[in-house]
């Protein structure tokens, strides 16, 4: 039997195979949630909860990969409006683009107000970033200071409330 010319070029040509992507099941969901959950510190969580919720400051050590972070654990609105303003006065005349580009994007940084305590998947909502203002952060012998700072509440080892980096 002799091949046709169509039949040669179907045979050499790869098979493409179409994958379907679909969201995630409620199960699975619950499953990322509890993995991600097993690996937090309830008592950090429970700190930025208290942060965000109640709009209110604590003086805060992070250890986070052998850094020393200290600050002032604020709520997410306070770093957003910090870098708001920032960008303002840095793009707003010279290139306003940048400047709604940026606003668009730290303004959905924003929790809403009426985010609820349960998420999607039936299970408590977590924070995932810490925000801090007035920030040292100390590594060896370096010692760096930033107005704001945006890092994640997994990354953290451990953490002291109410102390500050000792002045020399």
């Amino acid at each position: 039997m002799a091949d046709t010319s169509e039949q040669k070029a179907t045979a050499q040509e790869p098979a493409t195979v179409e994958v379907k992507l679909r969201p995630p099941t409620r199960v699975e969901l619950r499953n990322l949630w509890l993995k991600e959950y097993g690996e937090q510190d309830v008592a950090l969580q429970l700190w930025v909860t208290l942060v965000e919720k109640e709009n209110l400051e604590v003086a805060i050590m992070l250890q986070m990969h052998s850094l020393l972070v200290f600050g002032t654990m604020v709520p997410t609105q306070a770093y957003v409006q910090f870098h708001l303003d920032l960008f303002d006065q840095t793009y707003r005349e010279q290139d306003p683009a940048m400047a709604s580009e940026l606003h668009k994007y730290y303004s959905a940084l924003i929790p809403p107000a009426d985010q609820p305590e349960i998420g999607p998947e039936g299970l408590p909502t977590m924070w995932r970033y810490i925000h801090l203002r007035d920030v040292t952060i100390i590594g060896g012998e370096h010692t760096v200071k930033y107005h704001y700072w945006r890092g994640k509440v997994s990354g953290v080892d451990a953490f002291v409330i109410g102390v500050a980096p000792e002045e020399e």
